[in-house]
């Protein structure tokens, strides 16, 4: 289904700069509008007043609604970055950075309007879900898992099972408030608290698999 999506992107994208420029005014447009009100909510002429684009070139691009929407999404999570984990720096401190980016990246405003249609389509658009969570918590989990293997490799951390290390890690950062920002619509959390919510768990973390001694 990945390949579908990014195949689509591909076909649609336009030889001139001036092309490149009106589809991305259009996506940027589409992307606003299904973030801000959903799927169905968005009409293709509300696009066309917002982008200043015609119905023909719209069409050109994507024969349908459906076609806009899967490339609206592909091109949100493809921007979704990942952070650097570098076995040659302080651990401590590499595992807070980690933590910090990942939590000013679930809780901005931007992810919170990704999830919420994400999870209000999935149904519609299952691929999407998958293409969601491979770009984004597996792409991150998988991340963290080989930097605690490249850690145990060279001794600085005991760790038996790299990978539900990195769950445990990712669930103690993140878990309570995920729970509440689906079920309750939290608000996002200060900078602050994302910083103490980093160094506590990066703390307990290391406290929990610190390299054993016999």
């Amino acid at each position: 289904m990945t390949d579908s999506v990014e195949s689509q992107a591909q076909s649609t994208e336009p030889q001139s700069a001036r092309g490149r420029a009106r589809l991305q005014r259009m996506l940027a447009a589409a992307a606003e509008l299904f973030l801000r009100d959903g799927y169905d909510k968005t009409s293709i002429d509300a696009i066309l007043v917002l982008s200043g684009g015609s119905k023909a070139t719209l069409y050109a691009y994507f024969p349908t609604k459906e076609d806009l929407f899967r490339a609206v999404l592909d091109s949100v999570m493809i921007n979704n970055g990942q952070p650097t984990l570098d076995i040659r720096r302080d651990v401590r401190e590499m595992l807070t950075e980690f933590a910090v980016d990942r939590l000013h990246v679930i809780f901005s405003t931007h992810h919170r309007a990704v999830l919420r249609l994400i999870i209000a389509e999935r149904e519609r658009f299952p691929d999407l879900a998958r293409l969601y969570h491979e770009r984004g918590p597996q792409r991150s989990h998988k991340l963290l898992a080989e930097y605690l293997i490249a850690l145990k490799n060279v001794d600085l951390l005991d760790v038996d099972d790299p990978e539900e290390a990195a769950e445990f890690f990712t669930g103690m950062l993140v878990h309570k408030w995920y729970k509440e920002l689906l079920m309750l619509g939290a608000p996002t959390p200060s900078n602050s608290a994302l910083q103490e919510r980093a160094d506590h768990v990066v703390r307990r973390f290391l406290e929990a698999f610190h390299r054993r001694t016999h």
